[in-house]
């Protein structure tokens, strides 16, 4: 079952049935790749700095964002991301923490120069295990008409 630009319905909030569990081990190898700060690579650096712990890089955590977001167990007629916008982290991911992910679509609207496709923008919240939110952003993308009407 594919899910088609149709599908999708303005201002409706959809809750993933997946969640993301940050490990330690994580965090620290992301990090040392792509993000080697201490408070992401360093246990007691980590406890001095502003956070008091180890904390996920950005880095780590957009593209569990975006994995989060893909878990709806539906497959998206995706042709391909338009963009990402206002991503924002709100509060430390900390190791041990179970992230889940919201979203809702915030506009669509065919495209003008694909004929078949559609352009649809969704917000996506994640939160954490007190269902605080940690992080958010918003993902443009162009996804397959059922019809080339967009009707259906």
């Amino acid at each position: 079952m594919l899910k088609y630009y149709e599908d999708y319905a303005l201002n409706k909030t959809l809750h993933i049935p997946v969640t993301y569990t940050v490990s330690e081990e994580e965090i620290i190898s992301m990090a040392e790749k792509w993000d080697p700060q201490p408070f992401h690579i360093d246990r007691e650096a980590a406890k001095n700095s502003i956070f008091g712990g180890l904390v996920a890089s950005s880095a780590h955590i957009i593209p569990i964002f975006i994995w989060l977001g893909q878990q709806e167990g539906i497959k998206t007629a995706a042709v391909s991301a338009l963009g990402f916008e206002q991503m924002k982290p709100l509060l430390p991911i900390r190791p041990g923490d179970v992230l889940s992910y919201k979203y809702e679509c915030t506009d669509k609207r065919l495209s003008k120069s694909r004929p078949g496709v559609g352009i649809v923008k969704c917000e996506g919240r994640m939160y954490n295990q007190q269902g605080e939110m940690v992080f958010t952003g918003t993902v443009a993308s162009l996804v397959t008409m059922r019809t080339e009407t967009g009707e259906g």
